[in-house]
């Protein structure tokens, strides 16, 4: 894993978030560009924060994973701004990791005590990524669907995850953990992220790049990688 040398103003820390089973291990090593990153799978649980850093694409990154919950409360909103704190203070975007076809009751609540214990700052300085992709094009071509389009899956959620989404202005990624060559779509969400790092709430020191956003969707960015 190659240490960032920039200052830690130049430094995007991601922060994982997510239920148990969410795919946030992967999305990490995905991120970093390695499979030995996090260690992940069924029989490991990951039961306290792991940072990792890297160098991708010319940017600096550092990716905290933290441990998968079901409910998330004031105390467990305390030990995570802590520990934080104590590697980033700024320039901090949280990827909120979501199985597709699992956008239920549960992750609709816990979606929002994160909103509610992290503050506003978690609306403005979150992506959420869909993960699991490779599941639910398997499930959708079992059913007849042989090419499924993603924009389907996000027309099937009901009103009130639409409006969870819209809190955090309709930015997703969908990904596939499991597939090789995932560059384009790590090179979106680190430019997504780079563009949230420009809000004065969330940094004061980010040097600017040429980021443009593509009509078609909201979710999706384009930055000019080396």
């Amino acid at each position: 894993m190659t240490t960032e040398t920039s200052s830690s103003d130049q430094i995007i820390n991601l922060v994982l978030l997510g239920r148990k089973g969410s795919g946030k291990s992967r999305t990490g090593n995905t991120i970093l560009g390695s499979n030995e990153a996090f260690k992940f799978g069924y029989q490991i649980e990951t039961k306290s924060c792991a940072i990792e850093r890297a160098s991708r694409f010319e940017r600096n990154l550092r990716v905290i994973d933290t441990p998968g919950i079901d409910t998330f409360s004031l105390e467990e909103s305390v030990k995570l701004r802590k520990y934080i704190s104590q590697t980033a203070r700024k320039n901090i975007i949280y990827l909120l990791c979501i199985k597709i076809g699992r956008f239920t009751e549960e992750e609709n609540n816990l979606i929002k005590h994160y909103i509610r214990y992290i503050g506003q700052d978690f609306e403005k300085a979150t992506i959420v990524i869909f993960t699991h992709l490779d599941e639910w094009i398997s499930d959708s071509q079992d059913q007849g669907i042989l090419e499924p389009k993603f924009e389907d899956f996000i027309a099937t959620l009901d009103k009130n995850s639409i409006q969870l989404l819209n809190k955090f202005d309709m930015r997703y990624k969908p990904l596939n953990n499991r597939k090789s060559g995932n560059d384009e779509v790590v090179k979106q969400i680190i430019c997504m992220a780079e563009q949230l790092t420009r809000q004065s709430s969330i940094s004061r020191a980010v040097p600017q790049l040429q980021c443009e956003p593509e009509v078609e969707s909201q979710s999706i960015l384009c930055c000019n990688f080396m």
